[in-house]
């Protein structure tokens, strides 16, 4: 403390506690708590030692309270950032920082112009997140990172607020300490997008979507809180950096150009093994190793082969727990005082056991896409949207005497007439939601060695049991990519075609003699089999079809006209059909409506 002739606002040695001062100190709420004060700026007392008028910090506790990420429980030398990555997001702070620098210096020709955020999109497990701290590690800048979850609140306006707080604590983190910060937001697309029917807008969708607007148009005069008119706070320009899968489900004004500069970010297989060599050179695996494993897996995105790593370690984990008879508690507490204690992290994994774990994990994924238990336990739901849209039931007519039928012929066209209304109220409950055109007019015969079905047909045979008694399976022939973006509920992935290469010059090689294979250990014979296509004319498709129909005759190979995509016009992946003012793909009528428009 300091002596009570130093200053006025020295610290004030308070006698013995009274009732009275307890009262006063509690009222006041100082950050000590005990019998010494220190009253400073925020008591009303001026005092010189604390610049630009800063409170200080034993009288507010803000600076101890810290949002800001730096990465203290890794070691960011252990892990690499892609060169092209880096270069980005470097770049992209480096010009914001000067823009302020331009601002602050009142320079008459501001060369340097750049917008506020920066969007890195792309599809999962690619590294998007974790690169984008990594990175801000490796140049020094302390992020704020927000996650989708905090988007979302249980009071309007909530988020919204969270934003402008963050932004303004990174500015003046900035202004008093000179080091550079950054706002970072992950997976915004899942927090504040559309989803077409799966999620609808609510007020904080809109309201942190339009405050982004905001603070991009003014990034340096930002409200703290809104209510009260004028609170606007000078800070210097703070880049906010955002990641996601799909910026299209975005307010369209967020993700314009001006406002956010987006970038899609696909690593290379160089890249992929750029980032996991140092990863697995810790198990003892070489460069050239890591090569012919991530080669061997050429569908795979970045975050497969981190877990791999995981799962390739798993039995020195069990040799742990072996060694010290599962009494973890004890072997975690002794493993850093005994040098003896083995270190299952640095043990020595051979390039067979990565392999042995890749093709396990491979194995997992596919389980999950083709089991889906849940079609078994919920066989009977109706969703809730498909009862709503659903035409309402036409009044009974009216009751007419009845008559009695005298000739046998009447009498048979009678029991004919009752037996098919009987067998029609079976499957009342479906025909009630769905209505379909008459389907066998639709089919055509265009003389192919397999048969074509209209997307009608194809719907009753793959949800309504048109087909009793008949085994039916659906298979998805595309590559794996579009095989995990989008296809029908149930069907199973047998990819015909391996797709290499980016996401805009991609090449599809066949694999159809392979592809046959499998399905000929999965599927047996005299089975239906529907075969869904892109019908985009590849070589594949031909190629498949045929080598399929011989194998299992052109009568049980079935493909929908017009393929998938012609099929998911009418019907959405889980198998209901769309309302006729919502289009698919480009034709999607669906907008996102605020109070402005």
């Amino acid at each position: 403390p300091m002596s009570s002739s130093s200053s006025s606002s020295s610290s004030v040695r308070i006698p013995k506690a009274t009732s009275s001062n307890n009262d006063e100190r509690s009222s006041r709420g100082d950050a000590l708590g005990g019998q010494d004060f220190i009253y400073s700026q925020k008591s009303g007392v001026t005092e010189e030692l604390f610049m630009n008028s800063v409170d200080a910090d034993i009288a507010t506790g803000e600076m101890r309270v810290n949002e800001f990420k730096e990465m203290k429980s890794i070691n960011a030398d252990d892990f690499t950032v892609p060169e092209r990555l880096l270069e980005r997001i470097g770049t992209f702070l480096t010009k914001n920082y000067l823009m302020h620098y331009q601002a602050k210096t009142f320079m008459k020709k501001r060369t340097i112009v750049s917008p506020l955020v920066l969007g890195i999109w792309g599809g999962k497990g690619c590294g998007k997140s974790f690169n984008v701290e990594l990175a801000c590690a490796k140049l020094g800048v302390l992020p704020i990172v927000t996650s989708a979850g905090e988007l979302e609140d249980a009071t309007a306006g909530e988020p919204g607020k969270l934003l402008r707080r963050r932004y303004l604590a990174a500015g003046k983190m900035t202004r008093e300490t000179g080091v550079p910060t950054c706002l970072i937001i992950n997976d915004i697309d899942a927090g504040v997008g559309r989803f077409k029917h799966t999620t609808s807008s609510t007020v904080n969708n809109q309201i942190v979507q339009g405050t982004l607007m905001n603070i991009a148009d003014n990034p340096t005069n930002v409200y703290e809180d809104t209510s009260i008119v004028g609170n606007r706070a000078s800070v210097p320009r703070v880049p906010v950096i955002v990641t996601g899968n799909d910026f299209s489900r975005l307010y369209a004004p967020l993700a314009r150009d001006g406002r956010m500069d987006k970038f899609f970010w696909e690593p290379s297989r160089e890249e992929i093994v750029g980032i996991m060599t140092p990863i697995f050179a810790q198990h003892g695996l070489d460069k050239r190793d890591t090569e012919k494993l991530v080669s061997h897996f050429p569908n795979q995105p970045l975050d497969f082969f981190s877990a791999v790593r995981n799962r390739a370690i798993d039995a020195f984990v069990l040799d742990f727990c072996v060694e010290n008879e599962m009494a973890f508690t004890s072997a975690l507490l002794d493993a850093n005082k005994s040098s003896s204690q083995s270190k299952v992290s640095e043990r020595t994994v051979s390039y067979e056991t990565f392999l042995s774990a890749a093709r396990y994990v491979q194995n997992e994924q596919q389980n999950v896409n083709n089991l889906q238990l849940s079609r078994e336990y919920l066989a009977n739901w109706v969703n809730e949207e498909d009862i709503t849209n659903a035409s309402p039931p036409s009044p009974p007519p009216e009751r007419l005497p009845d008559k009695v039928v005298d000739d046998e012929k009447s009498k048979a066209l009678f029991e004919a007439a009752k037996k098919k209304m009987l067998e029609g109220k079976s499957t009342l409950s479906i025909k009630q939601v769905v209505k379909f055109i008459d389907t066998e007019e639709t089919d055509t015969d265009d003389g192919l060695p397999w048969e074509t079905i209209n997307i009608n047909r194809a719907y009753q045979i793959m949800y309504e049991k048109a087909m009793e008694g008949e085994r039916v399976v659906t298979i998805d022939a595309r590559p794996v990519k579009d095989f995990n973006r989008e296809t029908c509920k149930g069907a199973l992935s047998f990819p015909a075609a391996i797709r290499k290469g980016g996401l805009s010059d991609f090449v599809d090689e066949p694999d159809v003699e392979e592809c046959v294979k499998k399905v000929k250990d999965k599927v047996p014979e005299e089975t239906h089999i529907i075969v869904l296509l892109d019908d985009n004319g590849n070589e594949y498709e031909t190629l498949f079809l045929e080598a399929l129909s011989k194998e299992y005759g052109g009568d049980l190979v079935k493909i929908i006209e017009g393929g998938l995509p012609n099929y998911f016009k009418h019907f959405t992946p889980k198998g209901t059909r769309r309302p006729r003012y919502v289009g698919y793909g480009q034709d999607n009528e669906e907008t996102m409506w605020t109070g402005s428009n």
